[in-house]
């Protein structure tokens, strides 16, 4: 089988990987995409958003696409010899879609999404020991591909959880969900721990790209707000109006909130299929060190 067709055979499993995320997120109970305090009987209740089947469009054409780059320009790494490293990376698919596209309209990472994942992660594990990491020697004592991975997660959760209360405390509001705390866990155990620093990196310069027009709407829409205030034959009641219209406000239609979930997963997701290209990356710059350590 040439790599060509191996990387197109791949890049269709891809795509049919995404479809199951809508099936699942259209029928999971009501509760599971909703803040814990979710009262089905309060009024002015909010119901959690749904897929439409345009999305998981869009999620098979980019899965296709990124799966078919890395099988084609990797395929030493991403092949089906290599079948453990395949199935844990295609499996996760379903949830992941499920995590970015309930974080991206509630505001709400499923714990079941996140713990299935996690307990997909031992395909990882087991790839590690079938076939290596390629960021450990095969020298090393086997404990060290387990260390890799769950060092990763719990430095990684804490960490973001450490940000999160500090920024929480500045801001004077929740600044980071314990979903993102959660996600990150996942994501450790996923990458391990060099490769949990191109997930975060990755993850925190997409959001950056992201939040700068947002913070460039969110500046021109409050402009707009007080020039209607302004211009207003009564002021202090348009004011008063907008500020109770704010507290009504669902958190998950806030739209100057920017989940972090999504980010997390593109980061994960990109560098576990383009894992050769960032060890390269990291020997090349940070090799010298790490070897000195």
């Amino acid at each position: 089988m040439t790599y060509m067709t191996q990387a197109l055979i791949l890049a269709l499993i891809a795509a049919v990987m995404a479809i199951p995320a809508f099936f699942i997120f259209n029928k999971m109970p009501e509760a599971w995409l909703q803040d814990y305090d979710f009262d089905p009987k309060a009024e002015n209740v909010r119901w959690a958003k749904r897929l439409k089947p345009f999305h998981i469009g869009i999620f098979a054409v980019i899965y296709a696409i990124v799966v078919f780059l890395s099988a084609y320009i990797y395929p030493d790494f991403l092949n089906f010899n290599n079948w453990v490293r395949v199935l844990a990376l295609l499996i996760s698919f379903p949830a992941f879609t499920i995590i970015i596209m309930s974080d991206t309209l509630n505001r709400i990472i499923p714990d079941h999404m996140i713990v299935l994942n996690i307990a997909f992660s031992v395909l990882y594990f087991i790839c590690d020991f079938a076939v290596g990491n390629i960021w450990i020697d095969a020298g090393k004592p086997w404990y060290y591909f387990i260390l890799n991975r769950v060092i990763a997660a719990i430095a990684g959760s804490g960490l973001l959880l450490l940000v999160g209360l500090i920024s929480s405390a500045i801001a004077k509001t929740e600044a980071m969900g314990m979903g993102d705390v959660k996600l990150l866990f996942l994501c450790g155990l996923l990458s391990g721990l060099k490769g949990l620093i191109f997930v975060i990196f990755i993850a925190f310069v997409s959001a950056a790209v992201v939040a700068v027009p947002m913070l460039i709407r969110k500046r021109r829409r409050i402009a707009a707000e007080e020039k209607a205030i302004r211009e207003s034959p009564d002021p202090a009641k348009a004011r008063k109006i907008l500020a109770k219209k704010k507290r009504e406000m669902h958190f998950a239609d806030d739209p100057d909130y920017l989940a972090f979930g999504p980010f997390l997963v593109l980061g994960t997701v990109i560098f576990l299929l383009y894992e050769p290209y960032f060890l390269e990356i990291f020997n090349r710059y940070f090799g010298t060190v790490a070897g000195a350590l």
